[in-house]
């Protein structure tokens, strides 16, 4: 009771309080980003089509056996597709979210989007990340989130991500 009580007040101040090391979340590793989208097609164009997710679920969706479809980022990382009842409703969408890429994947999907016409949003450079210091760009998908795409010299795909 004493806890909630102090996170209540330090909230209030503006700021979290600390949690001990026995009482801390662990967080494997992120398992899904839900995006509410007004054009699902325009979304698996854009993450399956250009940027080559695998995608998942499509067959089902269409056919009514599947609420969304999704794309796989890796062995444990999907995007889920939402569609909106009402292409007019509000929906919070992510600020952005980060894809790690290998170097030759970052400067190949670079070279697809240049090709595509689609520019970034924000220009290429260093940045810190979930890994130190990366190199990374943003684009804006068709639903206007924010993806940024980054690599880390260190970074090598790991053999779940190699083609079946």
């Amino acid at each position: 009771m004493a806890f909630v009580g102090t996170v209540g007040r330090s909230m209030a101040r503006g700021r979290m309080a600390a949690r001990s090391a026995s009482t801390r979340a662990t967080v494997g590793e992120l398992d899904h980003i839900a995006i509410a989208c007004k054009d699902v097609d325009s979304m698996l164009k854009f993450y399956n089509g250009l940027l080559g997710f695998p995608a998942m679920n499509v067959d089902k969706f269409r056919q009514g056996q599947a609420s969304f479809p999704s794309v796989r980022i890796n062995q444990g990382t999907i995007l889920d597709f939402f569609p909106l009842e009402d292409a007019n409703a509000s929906f919070q969408q992510v600020s952005h979210f980060c894809v790690r890429l290998n170097h030759e994947d970052y400067e190949n999907i670079k070279n697809v989007m240049a090709a595509n016409g689609i520019n970034p949003t924000r220009g290429e450079g260093q940045m810190s990340g979930a890994r130190g210091t990366g190199t990374g760009l943003y684009y804006k998908d068709p639903e206007q989130n924010s993806v940024e795409l980054r690599y880390y010299q260190d970074y090598t795909n790991p053999d779940y991500l190699r083609a079946e």
